[in-house]
C-alpha cells in the first residue's frame, strides 16, 4: 500500500478505489495564487451583487417614499380646493345676504321715509302742544315776543290770540310786553300757541300750524303732502 492512496468511488457506494499518489500532481505556489484569485475574483462578484441588490431595494423603497408623498400632496391639495370652493361659496352666499338685506333696508326706508317724518312730526307736535297747556303763559308770552320783533319799526295796532290763549295772560285790555303798551285781541279763528300781530302796515302771522306746515314742506320736499296732524 505503500505511495496508494484510498478513495470513495462516487459512483458506487461503499465501493474505495486505490490511487497511486505517484500519479497526483501536487499543487504549486502558482496554483495557489490562481485558486485564491478566483476566490477573490468570486467574492469580489458576490459583493457587487449584494450592493446592486441594496441598490435596488433602496431605489424601490426610495420610489414608494416619492409616490407615497407625491400622492399625499396631491389628496391634500385636491381637500384643500374643496375647502376653497365648498367656503368660497358660503362667503359669496353672506356677500349676497349682506347685500340683499342693505337693499332691503334701503327700500323700506325709501318707502317709508316719509310715514316716518310725518310720524317724528306728529310726536314732535304733541310734545309742543303738551309744553303750551303746561307752560302756557311762558310759552304764549314767548311766541308774542318774536311776533313783535319781526315787525321792525311798523306801529302795532293789536295782537290776536287764542281764546285760552287770552284766557291765559288773563287781560283785554292793553298789555306790556316788549316795553310796550299793546291791545290783546280774542281770535276764535287762531289756535292755542299762535298769534297775529297787526300793525299800521298790515298784519304778521306766527301759528303754530303755519310753523308746522313749513317744517313739513322742509322734509318732505313737496307742498302736495297732506298736514300732520
Amino acid at each position: 500500500m505503500k505511495n496508494k492512496k484510498v478513495y470513495l468511488s462516487p459512483d458506487v457506494k461503499g465501493i474505495y478505489i486505490l490511487q497511486s499518489t505517484a500519479n497526483q500532481k501536487k499543487s504549486s505556489p502558482e496554483d495557489y495564487e490562481i485558486k485564491q484569485e478566483m476566490e477573490e475574483k468570486e467574492n469580489e462578484k458576490k459583493r457587487k451583487e449584494e450592493e446592486n441588490r441594496l441598490k435596488e431595494l433602496e431605489a424601490v423603497k426610495e420610489e414608494a417614499y416619492e409616490k407615497g408623498r407625491l400622492n399625499a400632496e396631491h389628496d391634500f391639495a385636491l381637500e384643500i380646493e374643496e375647502l376653497r370652493n365648498e367656503y368660497g361659496s358660503l362667503v359669496t352666499l353672506f356677500r349676497d345676504a349682506v347685500k340683499q338685506l342693505t337693499d332691503i333696508r334701503k327700500k323700506i326706508w325709501q318707502e317709508s321715509e316719509t310715514e316716518i317724518i310725518k310720524l317724528i312730526l306728529t310726536i314732535s307736535k304733541k310734545i309742543v302742544g303738551y309744553e303750551i297747556n303746561t307752560n302756557g303763559i311762558h310759552v304764549v308770552k314767548h311766541i308774542v315776543k318774536e311776533a313783535l320783533s319781526s315787525v321792525g319799526e311798523k306801529k302795532i295796532v293789536a295782537v290776536r290770540l287764542s281764546p285760552d290763549d287770552l284766557r291765559k295772560i288773563n287781560t283785554l285790555e292793553e298789555t306790556k310786553i316788549m316795553d310796550q303798551s299793546i291791545k290783546v285781541v280774542e281770535d276764535s279763528t287762531i289756535a292755542s300757541g299762535g298769534c297775529i300781530v297787526e300793525t299800521n302796515f298790515g298784519s304778521v302771522e306766527s301759528q303754530i300750524e303755519t310753523r308746522w306746515e313749513e317744517i313739513l314742506k322742509a322734509f318732505l320736499g313737496n307742498s302736495n303732502e297732506p298736514t300732520v296732524h
